[in-house]
């Protein structure tokens, strides 16, 4: 009897132990595949709005996840940004419906990525990230009454109960309504005669699809007296990347958090009438128009878009930017101002050293080609950097500074050469 009690304890003992084991491995098989279906992060939230997951629902906070399969829905007052894992975000906006259909992304091989996304109401901001740039053709956010297919994005999609309506501040969209041709359940662009593409190039358009139309059409949203005015497009269009966009919704404009708004920087003057070859410049009350002025001297003065959102000083990355635009002149030996033209540049900065290095080419009739190079600091507060020649008989110098969203740099320059001087302003984009 009292083997068999032990043989009974043991078995007993075995059977629990199985089970035990079998429970924690069923355990951590479902913190894995719970694991596996992360997708990205909130990175901001305002007002009311809740995340509906499975059979639970919760309120977003900061820095929680989102998966596959995930429903946001925001209140009248609510926002929802979400950074996903390939770096794309996406803003979604008051009164909106935003679903994660699916997510499949895999740095190393990011031409078999799969995005599958819809808005079933109101509006959100899309700016694509790696896995939508490298397979274009698997990437699809659908609406209600259309289909989008991106190349290389950032658009603003709203949808209401019978119109949908699409702008686009960088690269391009496709829009199709759906038919035989075009299916919910199939990605990419749709390529049927019905499809319409919309590009930034196309300046205060927006690709518009009402219930019972036969073919999307495009609609000026362009503000007022925008289009009047060339010089303003022509600037759009050299800072595209950071300019504020057609199209700002009115739930955007009274959210200054909004952390996916590119911040502007545009070059004002302060004189009447441009120098010749001007093409850079704003008269300084137009520039100055609901942005803080950062550094200037007697003509260029360099303004910022300002915003609650800084990620400057978290930076620690190397950047080098591109040559967008820039506007000189060459003040000679006689004082006589002459035009001069800037060929080509770099600019390298070192956000985790907090240092810049740049350099220029230019010339003006009579002067050849010149070179101005300057390195110095930077603060990372404020992006402001500044540089001198380290000849205490040259006068060259800069000032500069960068946007607050680090996308965008700009700076004024005096070059000093043996005949003259060189004096400009430059604008540099990622």
């Amino acid at each position: 009897m009292h083997f068999q009690a032990l043989a009974l304890q043991c078995t007993s003992a075995s059977s629990l132990l199985k089970q035990l084991v079998a429970g924690t491995v069923l355990s951590l098989l479902s913190v894995v595949a719970m694991a596996s279906q992360v997708v990205g992060e909130v990175t901001l939230t305002i007002g009311k709005s809740k995340i509906e997951r499975t059979a639970s629902e919760a309120e977003p906070q900061k820095g929680g996840s989102v998966q596959e399969g995930d429903v946001i829905r925001t209140s009248d007052n609510g926002h929802v940004h979400i950074k996903f894992i390939d770096g794309a975000r996406v803003s979604v906006r008051p009164n909106s419906v935003f679903r994660i259909h699916e997510f499949k992304y895999n740095p190393s091989e990011p031409a078999a990525s799969v995005v599958r996304l819809s808005l079933d109401s109101g509006e959100a901001r899309s700016i694509s990230g790696a896995a939508a740039q490298a397979a274009k053709e698997r990437f699809r956010l659908n609406t209600p009454l259309v289909a989008i297919g991106v190349k290389g994005t950032d658009f603003v999609t709203q949808v209401s109960k019978d119109v949908i309506r699409v702008t686009v501040n960088q690269g391009a969209i496709v829009m199709a309504p759906f038919d035989s041709g075009c299916k919910v359940e199939s990605l990419g662009v749709c390529n049927t005669t019905r499809a319409k593409e919309l590009t930034a190039e196309m300046l205060g358009q927006a690709l518009v699809y009402r219930m019972g139309s036969t073919d999307p059409s495009f609609q000026n949203v362009s503000k007022p007296g925008q289009v009047d005015s060339s010089k303003l497009l022509q600037l759009d269009r050299q800072v595209r990347d950071g300019a504020e966009k057609p199209l700002a919704s009115d739930t955007e404009a009274k959210n200054p958090l909004n952390a996916v708004v590119a911040n502007r920087l545009i070059w004002g003057r302060w004189a009447r009438d441009p120098i010749a070859n001007d093409n850079l410049t704003v008269p300084f009350l137009e520039a100055m128009r609901g942005n803080e002025v950062t550094v200037g001297d007697g003509y260029y003065f360099l303004f910022r878009e300002p915003s609650n959102v800084n990620v400057l000083p978290t930076l620690t990355t190397k950047t080098d930017f591109g040559l967008k635009s820039a506007s000189a002149y060459f003040r000679n030996a006689a004082n006589e101002v002459v035009p001069a033209s800037v060929q080509s540049g770099t600019l390298g900065i070192d956000f985790g050293a907090r240092t810049f290095a740049t350099q220029l080419s230019m010339s003006a009739d009579g002067t050849g080609l010149q070179t101005f190079s300057q390195t110095g600091t930077i603060n990372p507060s404020t992006g402001i950097f500044l540089g001198k020649s380290a000849d205490p008989a040259n006068a060259s110098s800069l000032a500069g500074t960068i946007s607050l969203d680090a996308r965008q740099a700009g700076y004024l320059f005096k070059n000093q050469i043996s005949r003259g001087t060189f004096v400009g302003a430059t604008l540099w984009g990622r």
